[in-house]
């Protein structure tokens, strides 16, 4: 009789136990799914600002720039951009230049307008900051510096800029000026690089010299840097 009383003893035990562990284990449930819920809702947001920032950098003004959908990026107007002589980087010779300045303060009153919203409440938390990228290319002409050449017409325009007044750093903005010579996405030319880049056995018959001069120009993006979402 002790016997069979302390087997029951035990089953009742163990049955409290078990019990517990259930009310344990979907009270943790019920917290990591609102845990998660929260996360979601929070990372939802975090989502929609960063949206909201990236259609603000594309609020560039239309008369100098236009959207290269294909690419992903804003370009400047073949008419605003510099037309560089062959192996030349002299940004004077052939150019407009007060077109350029209006361009350069364009670009000012886009970054001051994006500065501004960094600094509201909505996005003070998520320490926003701006890359201004100068990309000089140049034309596939077989020259031996046109990595260096391509840099120079960059900084060329970057130092017309100053001159004129246009400064991106005092307007926070890290400035970046590259040169990608003959590589990278090519605004021009592009039937006979996709045909190179597709393999294409005829690809040469499709280079078009005159349509490739039109590479010696500079490409100028914004780019937004979020370190803190």
């Amino acid at each position: 009789m002790a016997k069979k009383s302390k087997q029951s003893f035990f089953w009742v035990s163990y049955s409290d136990l078990m019990t517990s562990l259930f009310f344990i284990m979907l009270l943790l449930f019920v917290l990591a799914s609102g845990g998660f819920y929260l996360q979601s809702k929070a990372t939802k947001a975090q989502l929609d600002k960063i949206e909201e920032i990236q259609q603000a950098v594309k609020q560039l003004p239309t008369q100098y720039f236009y959207e290269d959908s294909i690419n992903h990026r804003w370009t400047l107007r073949k008419e605003f951009s510099p037309a560089f002589n062959q192996r030349d980087d002299n940004i004077y010779l052939l150019n407009d230049t007060s077109k350029l300045v209006q361009v350069g303060k364009s670009l000012m009153t886009v970054i001051d307008k994006l500065n501004y919203m960094k600094e509201t409440s909505k996005y003070r938390d998520m320490d926003i900051s701006f890359l201004v990228v100068i990309e000089g290319m140049a034309s596939n002409d077989s020259y031996t510096d046109n990595d260096g050449l391509s840099y120079r017409r960059a900084l060329s325009l970057y130092y017309l800029w100053k001159k004129n007044g246009i400064n991106f750093e005092q307007s926070q903005c890290e400035v970046q000026i590259s040169g990608s010579g003959v590589r990278g996405i090519r605004p021009y030319n592009t039937e006979y690089y996709e045909a190179l880049k597709a393999g294409d056995p005829n690809a040469q018959s499709k280079f078009d010299f005159n349509e490739e001069k039109k590479n010696q120009c500079i490409i100028i993006q914004i780019i937004p840097k979020i370190s803190n979402i």
